[in-house]
């Protein structure tokens, strides 16, 4: 089996995010097969973004290199470089919160759940404001939406306590970075 000099792009908010979208997006073009000749062959990427500024090359002239002085090596990581570095969400509050007060006796312990769309627990507490920091800890990191969920039936009333949702910076956009590998095939 031999090797192909390869290169692609991704998006992502971090170079780790944008390999393994790129994994993802070769893995469901082209399958999981371990000499398909794309970037899920490689076993991981490492940065060069600095090398690469360094060298006062364009693109393709320092892929050229690379590939000539035997940097890239099958089985071995992809090479990334950030193009256009990604604009981060800086505000101090990266989420919002929309409370549904609930009323009505309780005679139960009453608990706090953290849940995701697909009702997976992420955490939970007996305190609401608890659980809304953790929702809110794991919107901010994941950019998906928590639930915080009364874990005990309420009568004539939701267990939908609050709805924490990622918010967005009005300039935050994803990077973009160039992968390079000798891919198997």
């Amino acid at each position: 089996m031999g090797a192909s000099l390869i290169t692609t792009t991704a998006r992502g908010a971090s170079m780790k995010e944008a390999y393994r979208n790129a994994v993802e997006d070769a893995v469901y073009e082209h399958g999981n097969d371990s000499y398909n000749g794309t970037i899920s062959t490689t076993s991981g990427f490492r940065d060069i973004t600095k090398e690469y500024r360094k060298s006062g090359k364009s693109l393709s002239e320092y892929r050229d290199w690379l590939y000539e002085e035997d940097v890239v090596q099958k089985w071995g990581n992809a090479l990334g470089i950030c193009t256009t570095e990604p604009i981060v969400n800086n505000n101090k509050i990266k989420t919002q919160v929309a409370t549904t007060p609930q009323r009505g006796n309780r005679t139960w312990k009453t608990i706090y759940e953290v849940q995701l769309f697909d009702g997976s627990i992420i955490g939970s507490s007996e305190f609401q404001v608890d659980a809304i920091n953790i929702g809110r800890k794991y919107t901010e990191e994941h950019k998906v939406k928590t639930y915080v969920h009364i874990t005990k039936k309420l009568t004539n009333s939701s267990t939908l306590v609050s709805e924490i949702s990622y918010k967005k910076a009005d300039k935050e956009a994803a990077g973009s970075y160039f992968f390079i590998a000798l891919a198997a095939e």
